[in-house]
């Protein structure tokens, strides 16, 4: 075979492969301009929060609301985390001193009550979109397995079954305050944010997210 022979087959080649690259692009183009409009926007952004978040927030297009928020659960759970938490307490009387000291593992759920509102506003350009929702908050703190557990009496000051009470009581106001000090509320805000822009932006819509309370919800 003669040098070179190869070169009209590649040039044909390239203008076959380059011709179906834009017939391809020319197919999808249809479906590419259809999800920016206004309909392909609210039923992208309708897709997206029911896969991430199991909620279709409502849609308002200026001051008119085109679909309600409907959702199918009541909370959803975005992240977890397990924490160890510890509780010391001690009392003296009458120079004897009695001892409680307790630790125990937690599992922290955080995610977003699904009867507070969401809602998306379309615009200001084509195929965009601002969702409003509120923060995400600490839905449970779960123990895990047992606690550990030591007690002390003093030599007339025993311990009671009332201050072993107090003591798993206080045990359990520690373990929401380490809860919401863990960082895990950011975790969820920031996973929740990368996930729906994500989401949306395989779908062609440019996604802007609003993070509100309640009371200020319009």
């Amino acid at each position: 075979m003669k040098r070179g022979s190869w070169g009209p087959a590649a040039i044909f080649l390239a203008v076959v492969i380059t011709a179906g690259v834009g017939v391809r692009s020319c197919m999808n183009l249809p479906a590419r301009l259809a999800s920016r409009t206004a309909d392909g926007v609210r039923l992208g952004i309708s897709e997206v929060f029911v896969d991430f978040l199991h909620v279709r927030p409502a849609v308002r297009e200026g001051t008119k609301v085109v679909w309600g928020q409907t959702s199918a659960k009541n909370q959803i759970v975005v992240a977890e985390k397990r924490i160890e938490v510890e509780y010391d307490w001690e009392h003296i009387w009458l120079g004897s001193h009695k001892v409680i000291r307790l630790r125990q593992a937690y599992r922290v759920k955080a995610g977003f009550d699904l009867e507070k509102p969401f809602w998306v506003e379309l615009g200001p350009g084509e195929g965009q979109a601002t969702a409003c929702l509120p923060f995400p908050e600490i839905l449970a703190v779960s123990q895990e397995g047992a606690p550990t557990y030591r007690d002390d009496d003093g030599w007339w000051n025993k311990v009671t079954d009332q201050d072993r009470a107090a003591a798993l009581a206080k045990l359990a106001e520690e373990a929401q305050r380490k809860a919401v000090q863990s960082g895990i509320l950011r975790e969820a805000e920031e996973m929740t944010g990368s996930r729906l822009t994500d989401l949306a932006r395989a779908k062609d819509i440019q996604l802007k997210l609003d993070y509100r309370q309640p009371e200020n919800a319009k």
